[in-house]
């Protein structure tokens, strides 16, 4: 199961409808308290999943605290399996998928889909729970899934003024389905256009995402013609990172971007201070890519 993303779909999918398949890993070597005891091996986390599928406890905690990558509190659900409504190209190049080779993504992924399609108080709870004044990603992995989610999220963004939270999707259906209910979208939320859409060749539904007052512009993924394989660190490799970032922008342009935004690839590290450009007011219409690789 740890390497093999058949399976994890097969098992995620059965789950989804309510089954809970056993565990397709060997289950023969360590005793269970020295499995559960260290949580690193598939078959210690499903059986930590499995706990919250028979009595609703939660084996993983609802938002994370940040990484290497990310330093702000984050929720991540299931990615594509029909999850992701306005998924295209993107699904080809998805990164949300790399993550499955750590059963903890994998696990967490699913147990806050379920969480989400049961509309649970444990999301409130972890919601209100949050610190005052953070900075929240929604969703660092996979997406909106239905206009219920995306409502059920907006009430708890706009019930908490003091967070700042920003994301990236391509549901853009589901955001001009909300906009027709008349409901106000949260001033604290900022939209990111993801790449990868399949309405983004859709000039008219474009142009109406560029109306809403949470859209900030895109964030593109781009094919840079460099023999760099990934984005350097601009801190320590100053010399690698201009040529990246000047590959990105040719790229750029390619795409239909005269002028774009590097992403670095650490959302912490863009701008001063640790403040991030994709959820920052100063870079509404600006368009921001990141290099694939």
């Amino acid at each position: 199961m740890a390497t093999n993303r058949h399976k994890q779909t097969t098992f995620l999918q059965a789950t989804l409808k309510g089954a809970l398949p056993g565990c397709p890993d060997d289950h023969s070597t360590g005793t269970h308290q020295e499995r559960i005891g260290t949580f690193q091996t598939w078959c210690a986390h499903y059986e930590k999943f499995a706990a919250f599928q028979r009595t609703g406890t939660l084996g993983y905690s609802i938002f994370t605290k940040g990484n290497t990558k990310l330093h702000f509190f984050s929720f991540s659900s299931i990615p594509g399996n029909g999850l992701c409504p306005g998924a295209g190209e993107c699904l080809q190049w998805c990164y949300s998928f790399k993550a499955w080779r750590f059963p903890a993504a994998y696990f967490r992924q699913l147990q806050n889909t379920l969480l989400i399609r049961a509309q649970s108080q444990h999301i409130i709870d972890a919601w209100q729970a949050l610190p005052e004044g953070k900075t929240v990603r929604l969703y660092a992995d996979g997406d909106f899934d239905s206009l219920d989610t995306m409502t059920s999220w907006f009430r708890l963004v706009s019930a908490r003024p003091d967070l700042t939270v920003y994301g990236y999707s391509k549901s853009w259906r589901l955001f001009l389905d909300y906009a027709k209910t008349g409901h106000d979208f949260p001033e604290n939320y900022t939209l990111n256009l993801s790449s990868g859409s399949i309405y983004e060749r859709v000039p008219a539904m474009r142009k109406a995402m560029d109306t809403l007052p949470i859209t900030r512009g895109d964030f593109a993924v781009v094919k840079p013609i460099t023999d760099i394989p990934k984005a350097p660190n601009r801190r320590t490799d100053p010399t690698k990172w201009a040529a990246w970032a000047a590959a990105c922008k040719a790229a750029a342009v390619v795409a239909g971007y005269a002028k774009a935004f590097v992403c670095p690839g650490k959302c912490f590290d863009c701008l001063p201070k640790g403040e991030h450009a994709c959820g920052s007011a100063k870079f509404k219409g600006i368009p921001i890519v990141i290099g694939l690789h």
